[in-house]
C-alpha cells in the first residue's frame, strides 16, 4: 500500500527538523519538507535514490544522514496491504487457465490498481465473468467511488489557490492572531495598572528651565514607528503656530492617535518640554473609585497638585523657621490654596528677621509658585470645572457622584471636561464627539472657538471641523501636509492641487512624446541629424526634470439595493406612551413624567427623518418602539406584515461573533447564502482574502462596520433605522455611506449629532424633548441657534446655583 503525503512528511521531519522545527541541517526547513514529500508521493518511493538522495547532498547532508532517510521512506512504502491471495478479500480474473488477482477498491475509497496479464483473445468476448464487469467498470469510469475520486481531483485541479499558498494563508493568519493577542495583553496590563487611578487625563509635567519660553513648536526631520518596526512618519515636519486650531485628517490606520500620543509623551525627538501638553484618547477603561466627578476633574491638573502640596509643605516649613508667625485661620486658608490668602502671608514672610539662605530660597520658591498657581487660577478652579461639566450635559447630582457609576460615554466626557480645565498649551482631542450629543457637540465648538491656546482635533466629523478648525494638517504617505482654512477648504484646496499636478504631467508627456515623433520620424535623415541630437537631449533633461504621475485615489463606494413595493401604512404610530418605570405600580410615576407621551407620526417609503435631541430624552428608546423592540404601554404601533427593517448602530460591528470570520457570522445571519456567494458579496465591501476569513476580532473598527454594511445591504430592507451611524467611521467610509443612503429608495429615520450626515440624508428634521415628539418647523442652522443660547442660558443658571451652595 502506498504511502500518503502526510505519512511522508511525518517521517522526514522525525529526521531532519529538531523538536523547534530548525533543520539538523542549514536550509532545511517545513517548506523543503513540504516538497520533498510532495515529490516523493507523486513519483512513488520507489525512486527515492533518484528523487531526494541529489537534494540532500546539495545541501550538505552526509552519507549517514542520507542513508537513514533513504531506509526510513523505503520502509514507509512497503506498509503492509490488502491480500492478493484468491482466498479472500481479491477478485480473481480467470482466462484460459491464467489467473490474475484484482483488489477491491477499500472502504477509505482507495483506488483499484490492476495488474498486468496475459490475456487470450481466443476466449469468448460476450461472456465475462463478474471480476471483468468491474475491472470494467472501474476502467471506464463507471464505479462510484471511481467517480468520487475522480470529482475530488478535478476540485482541486479547478481551485486556483496552490498547496503553497494555503499553507502561507495559514501562516499569515496565524502570525495575525498572535499579534492581536500580544497587543490585547499589553492593553490589559496598561489596563491593570491604572486601575484604581482617579486620574481621567495624563500629563507629563513641563520644565520651565528648557527652551526659550517660545510658544510656537516647529521640529524638522521627525521619524515616527510602531513597536513592530513598522514606520508612520519618515522625515516629516511639525510646524504648529500658537493659538491655531489644527484639524488631523487622514485614513484609519495611518497613525494619527499613535501621533498624538508620541507628542503628548515628548517621545518625538527635540520637543520642547515647557509646554503643558496633553491627549485625550478615544476610549478610557473604568477608574477612579468613588472620587466624585467634580474632584476627578480637579486632580487630572498635575502641575497645579503638585503645586499645592509643595505650597503646603514649604509653608510648614517656613512658618516653623519664623517661630510660627501667621498661625491659625490664614494657615488653614493658606494649606487649602488660597491665593490670596498665600500672598498676604507670603508679605509677612518677607518682613521676618531670619536671614537663613535655606530660609530665603524656600520664600524664593513659595513666590515662584504662588506666582505660576495665579497664571493657572488656581482660586477659580472649581468654579471652571463646574462650567465645564455643565457644558458637558452633566447634572448637579452627577457631578457630586463617583466616577464608578459612569458609562463609557460619561467617563470620556469626564476625561474630556478634564482637559478642557487643564486649559493645556497644546490641547489634543482624538475622536471627541464620539460620544456626545447635539447639544454637548455644539458648546465644545464654541468653546474651543475662543481657547486661548494651540489645538489639534482627530475627528470624523466634517461639521465639527469646519466649526473649530483653523488649519488643517493631512497626514499621508508617511507625510505631514498643511493647508490653511477648514476641512472643506482643505478638501477643495488638495482636490486643485491633484488638478494642476494632473495638468503639469500631462502637458509633459504631451511635449515629451511630440519631441519623440521627430526623432523617430527624422532619425535616419542626416540633414536634420544635429536637430534630431538635440531633441534627444532635450527630451533626456526633461525626464530628468520629469514631475511625477499624480496618484488619483479611487473612491470606494457600495450601494443598498432597493426593496420593492409596499402597501401603506408601513409604519404608523398613534397616540403612543411609553416609560420604562411605568409597569411598576409601587412608583405611580405621573404621566406627565413619561418618557415619551401621545406620539403621532408615520413612515413610508418616502420618509427621511432626523430624529433630535439631548442624550436620555427617548431618542433611542423611540427607534426601539418602531423596531417592536419595545412594547408601548398605551397606544399603538402598526406595521407592514410584510415589512423588511434594516438596523445600523455605532455599535454594528460589535454584534457580531468576533471568534468567527466574517464569512462565517455572515452565513449565520442568512443561512440561505453559499460560501463563495457570501465572499463575492463581502468583496464589493472591501473585505478580501484573508480579511474574509480570519476572525472578526482581528479586524480594525472600519473593517467591522464595513462587514455591518454588508449585513445591512444584504437584507435589502424597506426602511433603514441609524442610531449615530457615523462614530468610529472615517471620512471615507462616511461619505459612502451618505450616498448609499442618497440612492436608496426606501424609508431612513436617523438619530446622529453628525450635522453633515443629518442636512445630507434627511428631509425633515423631529425634535424629541420633554416627553413629546414634534416636528422641527426650521432647518438644522436654525435648530443649533436655539439650542447653543438654551444651553448656555442652562449652564450659567447651573453655575450660579451651585456658587450659592457652595457659599
Amino acid at each position: 500500500m502506498a504511502a500518503t503525503e502526510e505519512q511522508l512528511k511525518q517521517t522526514l521531519s522525525k529526521i531532519l527538523l529538531q523538536d523547534d522545527g530548525e533543520g539538523v541541517v542549514d536550509g532545511i526547513d517545513e517548506d523543503i519538507i513540504d516538497y520533498l514529500s510532495g515529490m516523493l508521493h507523486e513519483s512513488g518511493v520507489e525512486d527515492v535514490d533518484e528523487t531526494i538522495v541529489p537534494f540532500l547532498e546539495s545541501y550538505g547532508c552526509d552519507d549517514g544522514l542520507v542513508q537513514e532517510v533513504c531506509s526510513a521512506v523505503s520502509s514507509c512504502g512497503n506498509a503492509p496491504s490488502v491480500s492478493n491471495n484468491n482466498g479472500g478479500g481479491a477478485s480473481t480474473l480467470v482466462t484460459n487457465g491464467n489467473t490474475t488477482n484484482n483488489n477491491e477498491l477499500s472502504s477509505s475509497g482507495g483506488a483499484i490498481k490492476l495488474k498486468q496479464g496475459m490475456i487470450s483473445m481466443a476466449s469468448t468476448l460476450t461472456e465475462q465473468s463478474d471480476a471483468e464487469l468491474d475491472a470494467n467498470r472501474y476502467m471506464w469510469g463507471q464505479d462510484n467511488k471511481v467517480m468520487a475520486m475522480t470529482n475530488e481531483q478535478r476540485e482541486a485541479h479547478d481551485s486556483t489557490t496552490s498547496a503553497k499558498d494555503k499553507r502561507k494563508q495559514r501562516k499569515e493568519l496565524e502570525a495575525a492572531r498572535r499579534e492581536y493577542e500580544a497587543k490585547m495583553a499589553v492593553l490589559k496590563s496598561q489596563e491593570e495598572g491604572e486601575a484604581g487611578k482617579a486620574s481621567v487625563s495624563h500629563m507629563v509635567l513641563p520644565d520651565y528651565r528648557s527652551g526659550r519660553n517660545e510658544k510656537d513648536i516647529h521640529l524638522r526631520n521627525i521619524s515616527l514607528s510602531l513597536d513592530n518596526g513598522t514606520p508612520l512618519l519618515d522625515n516629516g515636519e511639525l510646524k504648529l503656530a500658537y493659538n491655531r486650531r489644527y484639524g488631523l485628517v487622514g485614513k484609519n490606520g495611518v497613525g494619527k492617535t499613535t501621533l498624538l500620543k508620541a507628542i503628548a509623551a515628548f517621545d518625538i525627538e527635540g520637543m520642547p518640554r515647557h509646554h503643558r501638553i496633553l491627549h485625550v484618547r478615544q476610549e478610557l477603561t473604568p477608574s477612579g473609585g468613588e472620587v466624585t466627578v467634580l474632584n476627578a476633574v480637579l486632580e487630572a491638573d498635575v502641575e497645579r497638585n503638585t503645586m499645592l502640596q509643595e505650597e503646603k509643605v514649604l509653608l510648614k516649613r517656613l512658618e516653623g523657621a519664623d517661630g510660627g508667625v501667621g498661625e491659625g485661620d490664614e494657615a488653614a486658608a493658606a494649606a487649602e490654596g488660597s491665593a490670596s490668602a498665600v500672598k498676604d502671608k507670603l508679605e509677612k514672610l518677607k518682613s521676618a528677621t531670619a536671614s537663613d539662605d535655606s530660609f530665603n530660597a524656600d520664600l524664593k520658591r513659595l513666590e515662584e509658585i504662588n506666582n505660576r498657581l495665579q497664571i493657572l487660577g488656581s482660586d477659580s478652579a472649581e468654579s471652571r470645572a463646574s462650567m465645564i461639566l455643565f457644558g458637558l450635559q452633566f447634572t448637579r447630582s452627577m457631578i457630586e457622584g463617583p466616577t464608578s457609576a459612569l458609562s463609557g460615554g460619561w467617563r470620556m466626557r469626564v476625561a474630556l471636561a478634564a482637559a478642557l480645565f487643564i486649559e493645556p498649551d497644546l490641547l489634543m482631542l482624538d475622536e471627541p464627539t464620539n460620544h456626545l450629543d447635539l447639544e454637548a457637540v455644539l458648546w465644545l465648538e464654541s468653546y474651543l472657538r475662543s481657547y486661548r491656546h494651540t489645538v489639534i482635533v482627530v475627528s470624523h466629523d466634517r461639521s465639527f471641523l469646519n466649526e473649530v478648525c483653523t488649519d488643517t494638517i493631512e497626514f499621508k504617505d508617511r507625510k505631514l501636509n498643511y493647508y490653511k482654512g477648514d476641512y472643506d477648504t482643505y478638501v477643495k484646496t488638495s482636490e486643485e492641487n491633484v488638478k494642476n499636478a494632473m495638468r503639469v504631467y500631462q502637458a509633459y508627456k504631451d511635449k515629451r512624446e511630440h519631441m519623440m515623433e521627430f526623432i523617430i520620424k527624422f532619425r535616419a535623415s542626416a540633414n536634420r541629424a544635429k536637430l534630431v541630437q538635440s531633441r534627444v537631449k532635450a527630451v533626456e533633461r526633461m525626464d530628468l526634470e520629469a514631475p511625477s504621475e499624480p496618484v488619483v485615489e479611487q473612491l470606494w463606494r457600495f450601494s443598498i439595493p432597493n426593496p420593492g413595493p409596499l402597501g401603506r401604512p408601513i409604519i404608523a404610530i398613534d397616540d403612543v406612551w411609553f416609560d420604562y418605570g411605568a409597569a411598576d405600580a409601587s412608583t405611580k410615576k405621573p404621566k406627565e413624567e413619561w418618557i415619551l407621551q401621545k406620539v403621532n407620526f408615520g413612515i413610508d417609503l418616502e420618509s427621511r427623518f432626523g430624529i433630535l435631541g439631548p442624550n436620555g430624552a427617548g431618542k433611542s428608546t423611540l427607534l426601539n418602539l418602531i423596531m417592536d423592540r419595545l412594547t408601548p404601554n398605551k397606544g399603538h404601533i402598526s406595521r407592514n406584515g410584510n415589512l423588511r427593517i434594516g438596523h445600523f448602530t455605532q455599535h454594528s460591528g460589535d454584534k457580531f461573533d468576533l471568534q468567527l470570520s466574517a464569512v462565517e457570522n455572515m452565513l449565520n445571519i442568512f443561512e440561505k447564502a453559499d460560501d463563495q456567494g457570501m465572499r463575492s458579496w463581502l468583496g464589493k465591501f472591501q473585505i478580501q482574502g484573508t480579511d474574509a476569513l480570519k476572525p472578526m476580532m482581528m479586524l480594525s473598527g472600519g473593517q467591522k462596520s464595513r462587514v455591518a454594511f454588508a449585513s445591512l445591504a444584504y437584507q435589502q430592507p424597506h426602511v433603514i433605522i441609524m442610531d449615530e451611524p457615523t462614530n468610529h467611521l472615517d471620512m471615507e467610509s462616511i461619505d459612502a455611506l451618505v450616498e448609499a443612503v442618497q440612492d436608496f429608495n426606501g424609508g431612513l429615520v436617523v438619530v446622529s449629532h453628525d450635522e453633515h450626515f443629518i442636512t445630507s440624508t434627511c428631509k425633515e428634521l423631529w425634535v424629541v424633548g420633554n416627553g413629546v415628539v414634534t416636528k422641527c418647523r426650521g432647518d438644522f442652522t436654525e435648530y443649533k441657534e436655539e439650542t447653543l443660547k438654551r444651553t448656555e442660558k442652562r449652564i450659567a443658571d447651573s453655575v450660579k446655583s451651585l456658587s450659592a451652595i457652595n457659599n
